[in-house]
C-alpha cells in the first residue's frame, strides 16, 4: 500500500526546489544539480563515455565530450531520443543502440577495452550488473555516475525518502559486490532531498 510518510515540510521544499531547477534548466540531465556541476567542470571534449539509460543526458553529454556510447532498452523512448539525436549520430559523436534484453543490454559493456572509458552514467535497467561489470572498463581518474543510488545502495546520511540504510544493506548481491569492488575508489555523494546521485572516481 502506498504511504505518504515521506511528505514532510522539508520534502515539500526539496521537491519544489527541484521543480523550479528543472524548469529553469530543461536541457540538464535528471541528476542532482551538484552532480551536474561536478560533471560540467570535469568532462573534457576529448573524453569517451558511456551511458546505460538515455534521455536528456544524451544530448547534454554529446555537447561536451568527444564520443558517447548510449544504450536504451525501451523501443518507444529510443525512437524519441534517436529523432532528437540525428545530427550527433550522423556525425559519429553518438553511438546509440536499442537493446531490449538483459543479455544484449549488459553485453554492450564487452565492446569496450579495459580502462578505455573516461566516464559512465548508469541510469537505466539492470543497474547493478551494469555498474559492476563496467568497472574494469574505467580509466584511472574516470568518473562512474549512478543516479537514484539511494534506492539501491545503503546510506545512513541521505535525507532522500525511501532510501536504503546500512541496516537494510544493498538491494542485491551484485550491488554488495559493487560496494566491495569500489572500496578504494573515491566517492562523492550528492542529494537534492528527492533522490541521490553518487559519483565514484577510480583512484588507481
Amino acid at each position: 500500500m502506498r504511504t505518504f510518510k515521506h511528505v514532510t515540510p522539508r520534502y515539500v521544499v526539496d521537491r519544489t526546489r527541484l521543480y523550479f531547477q528543472q524548469k529553469e534548466h530543461p536541457e540538464h540531465p535528471w541528476l542532482t544539480s551538484a552532480a551536474i556541476g561536478i560533471l560540467e567542470s570535469a568532462l573534457l571534449d576529448t573524453d569517451v563515455g558511456a551511458e546505460f539509460g538515455s534521455g536528456r543526458s544524451t544530448a547534454w553529454f554529446v555537447q561536451r565530450i568527444g564520443k558517447l556510447y548510449s544504450v536504451e532498452h525501451n523501443p518507444e523512448w529510443h525512437a524519441i531520443v534517436e529523432r532528437q539525436s540525428t545530427a550527433a549520430i550522423d556525425s559519429g559523436k553518438l553511438d546509440y543502440k536499442l537493446c531490449e534484453t538483459e543479455a544484449d543490454y549488459v553485453g554492450q559493456i564487452a565492446r569496450f577495452d579495459d580502462e578505455s572509458l573516461d566516464f559512465c552514467l548508469v541510469d537505466g535497467v539492470w543497474r547493478d550488473r551494469c555498474a559492476l561489470e563496467v568497472l574494469p572498463k574505467m580509466k584511472k581518474g574516470s568518473l562512474l555516475v549512478i543516479d537514484n543510488a539511494n534506492s539501491y545502495l545503503p546510506d545512513d546520511a541521505t535525507r532522500a525518502p525511501n532510501s536504503r540504510r546500512w541496516a537494510d544493506g544493498a538491494t542485491s548481491e551484485t550491488w554488495t559486490r559493487f560496494i566491495e569492488a569500489t572500496r578504494d575508489w573515491r566517492e562523492i555523494r550528492t542529494s537534492n532531498g528527492v533522490f541521490d546521485t553518487r559519483i565514484w572516481i577510480r583512484a588507481r
